[in-house]
């Protein structure tokens, strides 16, 4: 069985709609030309997702969907990675992700990349499934429990014009949580040092507001979305420590390594991030390091599934937890092959039907779990419809 095709499409699907504007913290925020209200960064004329479909001499296709970093991802797929994996044995992934890598190194490896590296190794993952008739999880070893427990990642900021949080709205949203069965749920601050004190104050009071009204039988979980310097992450950390929060997410920028270090010796609460790190070998460093106690990596954007296991294998050798970023199914099916993944992050579904989702098949959340086909592959199939609706043609 040989690679014959390799469909890499771009797609430019309006975003979902929302109940009220976001208001949360971000490091691009420290510029006043993009801090909140500002207009997007990604224009509206261009793409913002793309489809991957690798087909195969007998007719099996392997699939996958992401956005992240798509933009730059898009031309290496087409121009670079494509043309060297043409004719090739599908089923030799962990070959496959070597190759890719080694020519994308004159492409500068991470980032942008990783995920178009991500893109090909979910949906070679996929084909192997299909091909062997098993879901992805059971080729990891197989489920660990029957079901996986999810957290509702979610309850960012609403703000006023003067940006003040508008408390009444954050209630609401975590008491739609606390109904629907979950269990744990994770909030955004929606400030940062530039703020100053003022925005100190404001990121304690959401947090208070969310444990008030989620009650202490359920865990919170805090982002602070890399947007801090440690000595303010420290800081913050001390004004929400009494609220039992079950981690403090990316207090830093992803590079400033000494900073996570730092943080996390001055901590009163587990420390996590990884989101944005791209490899085994970062998370290695990562290990050398002592940099968080939650490793995050995110099968959409670190080299896929191949490279994700391999970093899942070192923390587990290393008694370290991994509950991975984004809410992704196979992340999903990472979770649920390994002991060490408790859980999985999971974004609540806005008002968006199958008629805009590129991927149909995602399993929904049912108090707090979701439970996993046995489907080959990841159980997935590309909206056709969406395809050909939504595709770019710029």
């Amino acid at each position: 069985m040989k690679i014959t095709k390799i469909d890499v499409i771009p797609l430019s699907i309006p975003a979902p709609p929302r109940k009220h504007v976001i208001h949360s913290i971000n490091p691009i925020y420290r510029f006043q030309d993009l801090k909140y209200g500002a207009p997007p960064i990604q224009s509206p004329d261009t793409f913002g997702q793309l489809a991957v479909r690798i087909e195969t001499s007998e007719g099996i296709c392997g699939v996958s969907s992401g956005g992240y970093a798509c933009q730059g991802a898009y031309p290496i797929l087409r121009n670079v990675l494509v043309p060297v994996l043409l004719g090739e044995d599908p089923l030799r992934t962990n070959w496959l992700w070597e190759k890719m890598f080694s020519v994308c190194i004159g492409q500068a490896r991470d980032g942008v990349t990783s995920s178009a590296i991500s893109q090909i190794d979910t949906a070679l993952w996929d084909l192997k499934g299909r091909v062997l008739g098993q879901p992805v999880y059971n080729l990891l070893g197989g489920k660990t429990r029957d079901k996986v427990r999810v957290y509702a990642s979610e309850l960012y900021v609403s703000a006023t014009y003067r940006g003040d949080p508008d408390l009444d709205l954050l209630r609401e949203e975590a008491q739609q949580y606390v109904d629907q069965g979950f269990t744990a749920v994770k909030q955004r601050f929606g400030f940062g040092p530039w703020d100053g004190v003022v925005g100190m104050r404001k990121n304690r009071s959401v947090v208070e507001a969310v444990r008030e009204t989620i009650g202490d039988e359920i865990e919170q979980m805090v982002d602070c979305c890399r947007s801090f310097d440690a000595d303010y992450a420290i800081r913050m950390m001390r004004l929400v420590e009494e609220f039992d929060l079950s981690w403090y997410e990316e207090p830093v920028l992803p590079h400033d390594w000494s900073g996570y270090v730092k943080v996390r010796e001055a901590a009163s609460m587990p420390v996590s991030g990884g989101e944005n790190e791209y490899s085994k070998n970062a998370f290695a460093k990562w290990l050398t390091m002592g940099c968080a106690d939650i490793w995050q990596p995110d099968v959409d954007r670190c080299g896929g599934m191949t490279e994700v296991q391999k970093i899942v294998n070192m923390a587990e050798a290393n008694d370290i937890k991994v509950i991975p970023h984004g809410g992704w199914v196979p992340n999903f099916h990472m979770v649920i092959a390994n002991m060490t993944c408790p859980m999985a992050e999971y974004f609540p579904p806005h008002q968006r039907g199958d008629d805009m989702e590129v991927l149909l098949g995602k399993p929904t959340a049912v108090d707090g779990y979701i439970k996993l086909s046995d489907s080959p592959g990841f159980g997935l199939e590309l909206n056709e419809d969406v395809l050909k609706r939504y595709r770019w043609e710029g």
